[in-house]
């Protein structure tokens, strides 16, 4: 007779070769899926909004199903409407978007695949728009610093799209339109062979640009976008069960300008085809606007399409895999990343950029039990190599018209060691999962991030979660903050520091079959925020230094769901945040962030129809001290003074399903039901104190309303 923690070590060294057992495993790193321990406390309802998966990390999980009765084609659209969770824009024209995590900057929240941390802050600028949903199987998310033991630099935390795994042939296509002429097409196939199976899966999608408010200055990018994948899944190769994804996006946007002819866009470099009059505050001339400092008109704006315009076409190749044998107690994992990303950018009136990343990705752990204790050790290694050529555009540059190599560039080797050590205590009611590793980078030199994570079992319903950790990143391209860097002389980094974090987490949970809610505490510290700035008044020399004084971010957030009847489920959540920052110190760099959030969502399920309704009500924004107003004044277009603060809105979306039979599924959606668009409240656009005009005041949705209907086919 074995006992129950020998028992839960055999069950732990079984291999997780289904998506049920997947399922029911307890893993205690979401991002590093080799250390499964299972124990019998909690409940199996982990994928709704509220309740978590039952592992020491606090995790929470998108499945399939739930992915499909959102309509999101993408991840940055799953990301809305989920507490803790938001999407910013960080850029009205080109819209780079990011994933935050407890409201803290989107490039401190890392990516993975299958466990892989293979994006880097250049990939993820355009390219979380490419990150499909087709063929996942389910998407787990960690907040808080130091959450995975094998990606440190997830400041925010980790996200971790896992793929599925078929279990029968077939596969499945998506059709569907709308409005602003948007088009997706997608198709999932999946075989089953003797031994392993393989997937293919590809997506089409387009979106023109859109106009709120007909200056003809886009707030939302037009794009045509092609993403390919393959994944394959071999079991028992020489003992190892072999786990592979290879990814292939390829996608072109503008923003600016209305319209996607590139080349007529590129070669517009005379005259306004703008309207500077449109929208509130607008100039009182169509073709100028003012300047604060004396009232007067700017001269007239000449730079034609081209100089509001932001192109970027993006490659990306991209491979994982995982390989994983049992030797008796002992597990043997081995992980493998490779991607190749490509861009070619023209930034209007700012610079050419054509840049080209490199990045590998190798690790190797064992898992075995020793004595009561079970332990993992392993090492990885990170590379990223960044190289680009950049030309001004800027006539008032020193650089102007001049060809620069290597203005953002960087080249990252990061060899790591970790240990973690796993425990039960009091009967298995206490879970403690402790570890430490050691990153010595190339430039940055050795960096040691601790953590432990602790879960307490207070009945089979109910159980609460602490966890202490740090992490770091390493300051890495331009798009992080400025893209005059471009055009600079020189750029100094002899002043870098790799930004570091300290977070502290405590969240309640408590799950049955009719309710699941968790209440959470978040406290993250960041110190040696990077900046780059003009350091030397205008002459073009940029410095790369960190922040002298640190953000910090205190949340809490509760969200549950009801299951009211066996059709309806009620989910509400509620988000508070505390910001911490002396807004001259971090010169301008961060985005602005509300001080709460409501998180509503009624999802249906009658028969044939499936109806979901999410909405999201944003609180009151900070403008003033998040974009410095003290130091850098904001401006209008008709000379008046930015507010300091954005208004309260609402968003809300809705899908209706109807399952007409086994085979055939027709939807329509509505996106941004009340239409709410930031253009027609304050716009994107403004000037600064001496009349230099901006693209980046952002606060609110940068899309109207739109309606898109399809049918999925499956066989």
């Amino acid at each position: 007779m074995l006992c129950p923690f020998h028992k839960a070590i055999l069950m732990a060294c079984a291999f997780p070769i289904s998506a049920q057992a997947v399922d029911v495993a307890k893993t205690v790193d979401s991002a590093t899926p080799l250390l499964p321990v299972v124990v019998t406390h909690g409940q199996a309802r982990a994928t709704q909004p509220g309740a978590l998966r039952d592992e020491i990390i606090k995790t929470e999980t998108i499945n399939a199903q739930e992915i499909e009765k959102t309509g999101a084609t993408n991840l940055i659209e799953l990301m809305s409407h989920r507490a803790g969770i938001d999407v910013q824009v960080e850029c009205s024209v080109c819209n780079v978007r990011n994933i935050t995590l407890n409201n803290l900057p989107g490039r401190f929240t890392t990516f993975l695949f299958d466990g892989v941390p293979i994006f880097s802050s250049v990939s993820s600028a355009y390219g979380l728009d490419m990150v499909g949903v087709n063929g996942i199987e389910r998407i787990d998310i960690s907040r808080g610093a130091g959450t995975s033991l094998i990606a440190p630099e997830s400041l925010a935390g980790t996200i971790n799209l896992i793929t599925k795994r078929p279990i029968r042939d077939g596969g499945e296509l998506d059709l569907s339109g709308g409005d602003f002429r948007y088009r997706h097409g997608a198709v999932y196939a999946a075989k089953v062979l003797d031994g392993g199976a393989m997937t293919i899966n590809g997506t089409t999608q387009r979106h023109d640009s859109a106009d709120g408010i007909g200056s003809g200055i886009s707030q939302y990018a037009g794009y045509c976008r092609t993403l390919l994948g393959l994944g394959l899944f071999l079991d028992n190769v020489g003992g190892f069960n072999i786990k592979a994804r290879f990814d292939h996006v390829d996608e072109k946007r503008m923003g600016g300008p209305l319209g996607n002819d590139y080349d007529a866009v590129r070669a517009s470099i005379r005259g306004n085809p703008f309207d500077f009059s449109q929208g509130p505050h607008g100039s009182p001339n169509p073709n100028s606007w003012i300047n604060p400092s004396d009232g007067g008109l700017m001269p007239i704006y000449d730079d034609g399409r081209f100089g509001l315009a932001q192109i970027v076409f993006t490659r990306r190749d991209q491979f994982v895999g995982r390989a994983e044998r049992k030797i008796g107690d002992t597990k043997l994992q081995f992980a493998l990343g490779y991607a190749q990303h490509g861009q070619d950018a023209w930034y209007g009136g700012d610079a050419d950029y054509f840049g080209r990343q490199k990045q590998y990705y190798f690790e190797s752990a064992v898992q075995t039990p020793l004595g009561n204790t079970l332990l993992m050790a392993g090492i990885n290694y990170r590379y990223e190599d960044l190289h680009s050529r950049a030309i001004s555009q800027d006539p008032s540059s020193s650089t102007f018209g001049i060809e620069r190599t290597d203005a953002d560039a960087y080249v990252y080797r990061t060899p790591g060691i970790f240990l973690q050590a796993y425990r039960t205590f009091f009967d298995q009611r206490l879970e403690a999962n402790a570890s430490i590793r050691y990153d010595h980078n190339n430039v940055y030199g050795g960096i040691t991030t601790p953590r432990l994570n602790l879960l307490w079992h207070h009945t089979d319903n109910m159980s609460s979660r602490f966890a202490i950790g740090q992490g770091y990143r390493l300051p890495t391209s331009f798009f992080e903050l400025d893209h005059a860097m471009l055009s600079a002389a020189v750029v100094n980094r002899s002043q870098a520091k790799a930004e570091t974090s300290d977070n502290l987490s405590y969240a309640w949970n408590y799950a049955n079959d009719q309710l699941a809610v968790t209440a959470s505490l978040n406290h993250t510290r960041i110190k040696n925020l990077a900046l780059f700035i003009d350091d030397t008044d205008g002459s073009g020399e940029f410095l790369l230094k960190p922040a002298a004084s640190a953000y910090t971010v205190n949340s809490v957030d509760l969200v549950g769901t009801w299951q009211m009847t066996a059709r309806d489920a009620l989910t509400v959540g509620m988000e508070q945040y505390q910001y911490r920052f002396n807004a001259n110190d971090l010169q301008g760099s961060l985005f602005a962030r509300p001080d709460y959030r409501v998180t509503l969502g009624v999802d249906h399920d009658a028969g044939p129809w499936d109806i979901n309704v999410r909405a999201t009500y944003t609180g009151p924004q900070n403008l003033a001290k998040f974009y410095d107003y003290a130091d850098n004044p904001r401006y209008n277009l008709d000379g008046t003074a930015k507010p300091n603060k954005s208004p309260g809105f609402w968003m809300v979306d809705m899908r209706m399903a109807y399952q007409w039979n086994k085979w055939l599924q027709l939807h329509i959606g509505i996106n941004n039901i009340f239409d709410y668009q930031q253009a027609k409240k304050d716009s994107f656009l403004w000037v600064d104190a001496k009349g230099a005009m901006d693209v980046a005041h952002i606060w609110g949705p940068n899309r109207g309303r739109s309606v898109v209907a399809g049918m999925k086919l499956r066989f």
